[in-house]
């Protein structure tokens, strides 16, 4: 298996799973009960969060369109 069948199946399962917390959170049964768009605006109400916010979109930028 390739580096890069690992790295493909490693994203993969990451999203997966948010799928899956999102699922279980829309449902009620998540730790908080709240879905990934509820925890992303919670995030963006405070300075560090959209910071935090910002540098995980510039890496999933930077990784997957610098090619």
């Amino acid at each position: 298996m390739s580096t890069r069948s690992v790295i493909v199946a490693g994203f993969a399962a990451i999203l997966l799973l948010m799928v899956a917390v999102d699922a279980l959170g829309r449902r009620g049964a998540g730790p908080a009960g709240a879905s990934l768009g509820a925890a992303l605006t919670a995030a963006l109400r405070t300075h560090g969060g959209r910071a935090l916010v910002f540098g995980v979109w510039l890496w999933l930028g930077w990784h997957f369109l610098a090619r």
